[in-house]
């Protein structure tokens, strides 16, 4: 059977193309660092909070993606001596 939902689709850009094409500020990526390697200290238990996966699967409306994200920052903030959200 088909999706009768899907009413279209389109191949998704590599990696590679998209970073190419879409640069991060310094911020970002020490943003990113930092996250990564909280979460490596955590799962090898050097580190006792838990990692918490949140979030929407895809983001089709930007706006929302950006409510969503400023509502959970505060709480992300809130719970960081026990979660690396």
């Amino acid at each position: 059977t088909t999706n009768k939902r899907v009413t279209s689709l389109r191949p998704l850009l590599p990696p590679a193309i998209l970073t190419d094409e879409i640069s991060v500020s310094e911020a970002v990526a020490a943003h990113v660092e930092k996250a990564r390697d909280e979460t490596v200290k955590i799962v090898k238990g050097e580190d006792d909070r838990l990692v918490v996966i949140v979030g929407p699967c895809s983001i089709h409306d930007p706006k929302a993606a950006i409510e969503y994200a400023n509502a959970l920052k505060p709480l992300a903030e809130k719970h960081a001596a026990d979660l690396q959200v």
